[in-house]
């Protein structure tokens, strides 16, 4: 039989750990404008005096508002970010190796620009398959006849 605290009222449970803070508007602005400039949440929360990760996603959970909605859509415009992003990589001017009268791409630079578009492409692609990933296409033409054959000859 469990014992009740003099703390909590009968038939409550208190969750383990510490509660949620409410968010800091101030903070919850910062974020969305980072995601959706592209950025990951991580590398903002990696900033001094920012907070963890974890606790940003408590927040997203414990949302009872528009900032899940808010983070969405930032997410959503951090994804095209990325994106175009990708297409200044491809129209960045390559770097040139070699002597005077001997200049010529520098191919671990090209290898090196290809890898960077390529990951986030796929990272787009596993985020938004719909808008990103590639189009599987699927037709089919002809008609299906059925004939059932009950074993009695027809008279």
């Amino acid at each position: 039989m469990k014992k009740e605290s003099a703390m909590q009222p009968a038939g409550k449970q208190s969750k383990p750990g510490r509660p949620v803070a409410k968010p800091d508007p101030k903070i919850m602005e910062e974020v969305l404008f980072w995601i959706s400039s592209g950025n990951t949440l991580r590398s903002y929360c990696r900033q001094k005096n920012k907070p963890n990760w974890r606790t940003i996603y408590n927040w997203l959970e414990k949302d009872d508002g528009d900032f899940i909605a808010r983070f969405a859509h930032a997410r959503d415009m951090g994804a095209d970010a990325i994106a175009e992003e990708c297409l200044e990589i491809i129209d960045e001017p390559a770097a040139l190796c070699g002597s005077e009268g001997n200049t010529r791409l520098d191919p671990a630079y090209v290898q090196q620009q290809k890898n960077r578009v390529e990951a986030r492409l796929k990272l787009l692609a596993k985020w938004n398959p719909k808008k990103y990933g590639d189009k599987v296409g699927l037709d089919h033409t002809g008609d299906i006849k059925l004939v059932i054959n009950t074993g009695i000859p027809q008279g």
